[in-house]
């Protein structure tokens, strides 16, 4: 009898030290108050918000208005707007350069996200590393409140939460939450490097730095060609097809969708 007692109340324990204190941002709260948005990259209530170029002032604008037709009956009285997407036209989903939420997590975490489309049509939400996806979630209108549950499994990482276009946010949660510190990568400027194409030539122009490391990937995620380059330069690639051009140096890191055609 002792000893099944015993076993139980070790069960007990091991359930309750398994279970992971949750950390939320209901942005209704005196927490958040109204605001027109941020123009730097910060750290609030332990969120990182980063607008990411000099060009966007309106991330994170918090206004009033009222949603009341989520899931699980929660009801808001103010959003967190996105005000765009995570990436510019020239960009790539996987690789977020603005408008973009960071969350740093022990390890294994529960988070959730309350949110609805920031206009009409598809838009997607994304939860990435920052270079790689992990989730998506993607929904054809702005009337329904939507609720999505992402249950991360693995080491202590960055979280990464935007979107394809505008989305407004309600509510986060995640579980296991450790202590937000923004990178390098976010805290800087835009880079001003680029790539484009002609022919079956891609150029780089506007490299602001004599080491920049240039990765050539195609559409299947394979690394095609790698090279350094220290001034603006151009190469051939003779097969058509969509190509990432990858960009990085100590002027920031940047990744451009090219064609060749």
């Amino acid at each position: 009898m002792k000893k099944s007692l015993l076993l139980l109340a070790f069960a007990v324990v091991a359930t309750v030290g398994n279970v992971k204190a949750q950390t939320t941002w209901d942005f209704s709260s005196s927490a958040w108050p109204i605001n027109a948005g941020e123009t730097s990259a910060t750290i609030k209530n332990n969120l990182g918000l980063v607008p990411g170029p000099a060009s966007v002032v309106n991330f994170a604008q918090i206004e009033a208005n009222s949603a009341s037709n989520f899931p699980d009956g929660f009801s808001a009285t103010k959003r967190f707007k996105l005000n765009g997407g995570g990436y510019t036209s020239t960009g790539v989903n996987t690789t977020p350069t603005q408008r973009y939420v960071v969350i740093k997590v022990n390890g294994n975490s529960l988070v959730k996200v309350w949110y609805k489309n920031g206009g009409s049509g598809d838009r997607t939400l994304y939860i990435g590393t920052g270079s790689a996806i992990l989730t998506s979630n993607t929904h054809p209108n702005s009337k329904d409140g939507l609720l999505y549950t992402y249950e991360y499994v693995g080491p202590a990482r960055d979280l990464y939460i935007y979107g394809d276009q505008s989305l407004n946010l309600y509510k986060i949660t995640a579980t296991n939450v450790g202590t937000t510190i923004l990178g390098v990568n976010d805290v800087k400027k835009d880079m001003k490097a680029t790539a484009y194409t002609s022919g079956n030539k891609v150029f780089l122009a506007n490299l602001e730095s004599k080491n920049t490391q240039v990765n050539v990937f195609n559409a299947n995620g394979s690394l095609v060609k790698t090279m350094k380059a220290s001034a603006d330069t151009n190469f051939e690639i003779n097969a058509k097809g969509f190509y990432i051009v990858n960009l990085k140096s100590e002027a920031g890191e940047k990744s451009v969708k090219v064609i060749i055609r």
